[in-house]
């Protein structure tokens, strides 16, 4: 068990890809703002959820298309990473991944 402030599991799920809304069935107390959060629950937000732009990656990676051969191809860094950043971005406000 864990004892935190709420908006602690708050920034916690927005780190990981998750709503507090997904998660609220782990909270077992609340007092005003402190909480007390079962971290061996099912819906406890144990690691972060694919994004879109991670899943991009892995299809793309599936097809043979890796950061690796697209930076030795420009012959200089590809900007990937945060194309994947901004895509993963674009894919939670669109609640994709």
């Amino acid at each position: 068990m864990i004892r935190c402030r709420l908006h602690h599991l708050e920034s916690r799920c927005r780190q990981r890809g998750y709503t507090l809304g997904e998660v609220r069935a782990c909270i077992v107390a609340q007092d005003g703002d402190e909480i007390t959060v079962d971290e061996t629950h099912a819906a406890y937000p144990r690691k972060p959820k694919p994004g879109l732009g991670d899943m991009v990656a892995v299809g793309l990676s599936a097809a043979g298309i890796t950061k690796e051969r697209v930076s030795k191809m420009l012959g200089k860094p590809c900007g990937c990473a945060k194309r994947q950043a901004k895509l993963n971005d674009l894919g939670r406000r669109l609640g994709i991944g």
